[in-house]
């Protein structure tokens, strides 16, 4: 979603001029968000919640455009593999990006729940991820949608595992940003929530132009080959996350970029009953605010639907 705002000009139209950086998880991002070498974020909500419990010092940072609406994460595990359930995983080996990543904590809260004990290895993500995978070096994976559908489009037939409920429905990446930044500076933050917005909009309408549209900013990334299946698999990769941006409770009136409150607390509550905080009467409503979301609705998405219908 990122990199199509860029591609097609939703930042420059609100007179921004984004630079994409990549960060090997939530763990090593935040500390140049505190230190204000990166403007915004695109982090989970573990650890500000985590970073809210008594005694601990709150990271000075707050969400401010809900995004990735319900859980991004999954575990999965090869289709020809004995494990059925997340309690198959007790005593096994599960892969995951790295233990800096923003889902550890609620991973390890699940696996807490249901009294497994299962050993948490770090692989990365894509091919060296993919090859630990499919030599068994792990059990299974738990790392994010497009992940595991990128491991699927390349032909590795998969299982997904099922989530309690309270896990799965909780949100997960949005984007954040430094709490002077939120105050000085909110008419950026507004643009670029905006963008985002107006992206969604677009991506909706016609998901193959948002795929060219990474493609272009990132040629070496456009798989070699049959053009048509290339776009097919990566609108099926796009569509593991993106269709998380548009889960809304009320599809007729999108409230682009908003929190509902109660989500916070269930993730509060879901990380004290799997022993992740002491608490789950953390304040969570310092981590988010929605004042910017007025913003974030300030367009017509009529010329933008009209421009997706055009786009090839």
């Amino acid at each position: 979603m990122i990199t199509a705002a860029k591609q097609l000009g939703f930042f420059k139209e609100e007179g921004l001029d984004v630079d994409i950086v990549a960060f090997n998880g939530t763990g090593t991002l935040l500390p140049q968000m505190t230190a204000k070498r990166v403007h915004v974020g695109y982090p989970n909500p573990d650890v500000l919640i985590v970073s809210r419990q008594p005694g601990k010092d709150p990271i000075p940072l707050k969400f401010f455009y809900n995004a990735t609406r319900e859980s991004a994460w999954e575990f999965v595990v090869l289709n020809d593999s004995p494990i059925k359930a997340l309690n198959d995983l007790k005593g096994k080996k599960l892969g995951v990006g790295a233990l800096t990543f923003g889902n550890i904590p609620i991973t390890k809260a699940m696996f807490k729940e249901i009294g497994a004990d299962v050993e948490l290895v770090p692989v990365g993500v894509g091919a060296p991820a993919f090859l630990a995978f499919r030599e068994k070096k792990v059990d299974g994976l738990n790392l994010f949608d497009s992940q595991h559908a990128t491991l699927e489009v390349q032909g590795t037939v998969i299982r997904r595992l099922a989530m309690p409920q309270k896990y799965k429905s909780l949100f997960s990446n949005g984007f954040v940003a430094h709490e002077d930044t939120i105050k000085e500076n909110p008419k950026m933050l507004a643009g670029f929530g905006r963008a985002i917005a107006k992206t969604s909009v677009f991506c909706e309408v016609n998901r193959a132009a948002c795929v060219k549209a990474h493609w272009a900013l990132y040629p070496d990334q456009k798989p070699a080959g049959d053009e048509a299946k290339a776009v097919a698999d990566g609108i099926k990769i796009m569509a593991a996350r993106f269709d998380k941006y548009l889960d809304f409770d009320d599809q007729k009136n999108r409230r682009w970029g908003e929190f509902p409150p109660q989500a916070w607390k269930d993730f509060a509550v879901a990380l004290h009953e799997g022993g992740q905080i002491s608490t789950k009467d953390v304040p969570v409503e310092t981590c988010y605010t929605n004042a910017l979301v007025p913003e974030f609705m300030k367009f017509d998405p009529a010329p933008i639907v009209a421009r997706a219908k055009a786009a090839k």
